[in-house]
């Protein structure tokens, strides 16, 4: 492991709000790489087995298009 002398001062001169977003930062990261990235994807079913849900990327950038018009006041 790579040793940073000023590291430690760097974060004890950060007030303490500041202390607690980076230890959770660094607990994300920590997650973040723990991950198995073979993992593979689940299939839902259920409810939505039998319904045709035949949606393009095109529909989405519509959709998203037309609720951001609406919140902000242009439609």
């Amino acid at each position: 492991m790579i040793k940073y002398p000023n590291l430690e001062k760097a974060i004890e001169a950060l007030p303490p709000p500041a202390q607690k977003e980076l230890t959770d930062f660094v607990g994300y990261l920590q997650y973040k790489h723990r991950l198995d990235p073979s993992c593979q994807v689940v299939r839902l079913g259920g409810l939505w087995a039998d319904i045709d849900f035949n949606v393009t990327d095109d529909d989405v950038r519509a959709l998203r298009r037309r609720v951001t018009y609406q919140l902000t006041g242009l439609m």
